[in-house]
């Protein structure tokens, strides 16, 4: 495709960076809108039991903390554990049916091209707000935030990749804008915040909220159709693409020297989708990506229930907390630029006509060492907020639930947010083929929303422990064990380094193939 002018790029930009905001992420946002639910009495027949002595198993909701006069009157409605986890399962399929829907948007831009999965999401994006709009806690209609989430799940990583591919018109600051667009993902979340703080200090319906977001799917629709091609964009760089076609030809040579089918004459292919799907270092990602993806949703899932305990089931305390988490959340695309930094600061100090592929595998290192670390601090820290009180004080001198101990775990999560979705999608971008890049993409979602089911039983664990104490144990652990992904990524550029007879940090240049292999000379 021809060259875009560089006022054009900029305008494409920044309308993906809005629509990330209004329309990708929003599900994480959850906190934000499960108190609005809440509030409106959703699914609160749930707690319309009794135990075995016959005593009433709710609590009722403290009202006051609306302060609008629209609302001050408005019915108070009993909450309970049960109410907990039904909303708590809505998100749980919600994000399920986000990563599902992952694989199939990824193969639809491959196949059918960006105009047709962006109108798909602003189409589906418009459905779920109406579902929203018109639902209420009366029975059936409280049944419409079931469909109505779910497509706002599914829109989360259609609008991802419906957006992403606008990196590649910044050439070599495409890891950096890559990780501006992911981080708007992970800022989403202000949608619902802000609806939620307009409902309760001026008393704007929800419904009317909802209403109001399906209008603005239009211009989105409209830019469709005007703005941004029918295909997809692709890097710029030919010399890029040379490269990498040079180091797979020499890997594949390597691989068929035993038996004996080597050619001179081979010419340069790229690997196939199958041949990347199944390779080691793909599946390992996917096993990253897939915990990483799980520590998210258990964060954000139970926030309300860990804010509760934490706060000792205040309201008034809740709903602070709440909104703090949801604004630091929306900082998460401010932060995001600080993981294309690193990914192609890591790129710099290769040879000057371009790193190789295995030199940007490598570059990613760094990036999953402080996504591993932060989110296990995450873990640790919230583990500690939930635990007992006055032990974890004496012994470590660190009260958890006050607000600077608080909001330094709220820093951590928006830190390894940014990195996660950033350096997932910028490793994906950088060390495959581009041809394959919306594919590679959505199976890494879809494979991390197959992972997610593990919410389920989980959540049941906090159910009948009564406390994600145990819950953020086990996923503290598994945060940990992820480590082992940027360790094999180094050893494994390593290996490929070894063979090539030269240590990583040579600064070498490549050079035409002689006699079937790359010649190289040291740029010094």
């Amino acid at each position: 495709m021809p060259a875009v002018r560089f006022e054009k790029r900029f305008l494409l930009l920044a309308i993906s960076i809005l629509e990330m905001l209004l329309f990708s992420g929003i599900i994480y946002g959850w906190t934000s809108l499960v108190y609005i639910l809440k509030q409106e009495g959703y699914f609160s027949d749930r707690c319309e039991t009794t135990s075995g002595n016959g005593t009433q198993q709710n609590t009722q909701v403290n009202c006051q903390v609306i302060t609008n006069t629209s609302t001050q009157d408005a019915p108070c409605y009993p909450a309970c554990l049960e109410q907990d986890e039904t909303l708590t399962q809505v998100f749980a399929i919600s994000v399920v049916a986000s990563q599902v829907a992952s694989l199939f948007a990824g193969m639809a831009l491959d196949y059918f091209g960006l105009r047709f999965i962006r109108t798909c999401f602003s189409v589906m994006m418009a459905t779920a707000a109406l579902l929203l709009g018109f639902s209420t806690r009366e029975y059936p209609y409280v049944y419409l935030v079931y469909p109505g989430m779910i497509l706002v799940g599914m829109c989360a990583n259609i609008t991802l990749l419906a957006n992403v591919t606008v990196g590649n018109l910044f050439g070599s600051r495409r890891s950096t804008v890559i990780t501006i667009i992911t981080g708007s993902f992970g800022s989403s979340p202000v949608t619902f915040l802000v609806q939620k703080m307009l409902y309760v200090h001026f008393g704007v319906p929800f419904q009317h909220m909802c209403f109001v977001l399906a209008c603005l799917c239009v211009p989105s629709l409209l830019a469709t159709f005007t703005l941004f091609p029918k295909r997809k964009f692709l890097p710029n760089s030919q010399q890029e693409k040379r490269k990498d076609s040079q180091e797979t030809e020499r890997q594949q040579k390597e691989n068929k020297s035993g038996a004996g089918e080597e050619s001179e004459s081979a010419r340069p292919t790229e690997e196939t989708f199958v041949q990347v799907v199944t390779s080691r270092l793909y599946l390992l990602h996917l096993a990253y990506t897939s915990v990483m993806n799980l520590n998210v949703i258990i964060l954000v899932g139970t926030a309300n229930i860990w804010f509760n305990m934490a706060a000792g089931n205040n309201n008034g305390h809740v709903s602070f907390w709440t909104d703090v988490f949801g604004f630091f959340q929306v900082s998460n695309v401010l932060v995001s630029p600080l993981c294309g930094f690193v990914y192609d600061l890591g790129l710099r100090g290769h040879a000057y006509r371009g790193p190789t592929m295995t030199s940007r595998r490598r570059a990613a290192v760094p990036v999953f060492i402080i996504t591993s670390l932060t989110i296990s601090l995450v873990f640790f820290f919230a583990t500690l907020s939930v635990w007992d009180t006055s032990s974890v004080e004496s012994s470590t001198g660190l009260l958890m639930t006050s607000a600077p101990d608080m909001l330094m775990t709220f820093v951590l999560h928006v830190v390894s947010r940014a990195f996660i979705g950033g350096g997932n999608t910028a490793f994906i971008a950088n060390s495959f083929p581009a041809r394959h890049l919306g594919r590679l993409i959505g199976m890494s979602y879809l494979v991390a929303g197959l992972v997610g089911l593990l919410q389920y039983p989980l959540i049941g664990w906090i159910k009948a422990a009564g406390s994600p104490f145990y819950v953020y144990i086990f996923v503290l652990v598994l945060s940990v064990v992820t480590f082992g992904h940027p360790t094999y990524i180094s050893y494994h550029c390593r290996d490929v380094f070894a063979k090539e007879g030269r240590h990583p940090s040579q600064n070498l240049i490549l050079e035409n193939p002689v006699n079937g292999h790359l010649k190289r000379r040291s740029s010094v």
